[in-house]
């Protein structure tokens, strides 16, 4: 079987010294396929079933969905989401696939969104951004786009990319003073933490 869960890592690479496995590491396992769609057929239970483009792009926009999810929970873990408004927590919390954010994320915590449902691709306005507001994109329209964008947002760690390259600046990216993730503590002593009612 060509894709497999990796033992030993693989050193081998084509000719033109390009590694011919994309490889990540996640949830604690690590991954290697021939392809990007290979790859996904590991992290995505019925990816390898699905029989055409369609069922594909389905399987990888639930995937993404589900992702944006954790994601977001994770980063509302941190201490930074004490400080968000009552319309920003909403949006945080909001566990289904689209939430409606405010025109400008100025959020400390991170907002994660998926690509499809925002424009250009979809009918949801896209929101800027003002710091130390920061917009995470999930772009799932290709298995590459998928996984580069969940390396990015720190899902996945993408050992080999097997010939993938991320885009300089796909219509979805955000970066930020230290990348797309480039979220880190920040300290806000002007703004006073919002305690619950009594």
């Amino acid at each position: 079987m060509a894709d497999h869960f990796l033992k030993q890592p693989d050193e081998s690479a084509s000719k033109d010294s390009v590694a011919r496995y994309v490889e990540v590491r996640c949830a604690g396992r690590r991954l290697r396929a021939k392809t990007p769609d290979g790859l996904l057929g590991l992290l995505i239970e019925s990816y390898g079933d699905c029989t055409d483009d369609a069922q594909r792009l389905s399987a990888r926009l639930d995937y993404a969905c589900r992702a944006r999810v954790d994601i977001q929970s994770l980063l509302m873990a941190g201490e930074m989401f004490e400080y968000s408004t009552p319309d920003e927590s909403r949006v945080l919390r909001d566990r289904g696939p689209a939430p409606e954010p405010p025109p400008v994320w100025h959020c400390a915590t991170p907002l994660v969104l998926v690509a499809s449902f925002y424009e250009p691709a979809g009918g949801l306005s896209r929101p800027r951004t003002s710091e130390p507001g920061q917009v995470w994109w999930i772009d799932p329209s290709t298995a590459s786009s998928l996984l580069i964008a969940l390396h990015e947002v720190r899902w996945l760690d993408i050992i080999r990319p097997g010939g993938m390259q991320p885009q300089d600046r796909g219509p979805y990216r955000h970066q930020g003073k230290n990348g797309s993730a480039g979220f880190w503590r920040r300290r806000f002593l002007e703004m006073p933490r919002r305690r619950p009612p009594p």
